[in-house]
């Protein structure tokens, strides 16, 4: 099984188990929300490339609407939401919560044309960190 299996039956059984949890039935519907708000903005990925690249061996999480693999070092986590059918990739070695692109690098900041470092805002920030999840027939 790999981990598009793995992501595609914890969607289905938290779904099923939705149905009478109310809490987690709003989590789903969130994340189905934003994707729909803003997923014409973010990167296709395979998620079994992601997972290979960045958490290799992880074992999958399922925590209520998401579904987690940390990599062996306990630095790197793909979070992928089973509502929105995206990922992201955190940097757990931050105090703070902070995402990387496919290189592996934060987008926080960026150079000018003058060789002089700005904050990114938010909404490019999360266009450059928020992957959909291909579809197995798109793979």
């Amino acid at each position: 099984m790999d981990s598009k299996d793995t992501y595609s039956k914890s969607v289905q059984e938290q779904k099923d188990l939705a149905r009478t949890n109310a809490d987690l039935m709003k989590n789903i519907v969130q994340g189905k929300n934003r994707s729909l708000e803003h997923s014409e903005k973010w990167m296709s990925v395979n998620i079994n490339d992601i997972v290979n690249q960045f958490a290799p061996g992880a074992q999958a999480e399922v925590q209520g609407n998401k579904v987690e693999w940390r990599d062996k070092e306990g630095k790197v986590s793909i979070v992928a939401d089973i509502g929105g059918g995206y990922l992201r990739i955190q940097d757990l070695s931050k105090p703070f919560r902070a995402y990387f692109d496919l290189k592996g690098e934060s987008v926080n900041n960026y150079i000018d044309a003058k060789g002089k470092q700005h904050g990114r805002p938010k909404a490019e920030r999360e266009a450059l960190t928020h992957f959909r999840i291909k579809y197995r027939s798109e793979m």
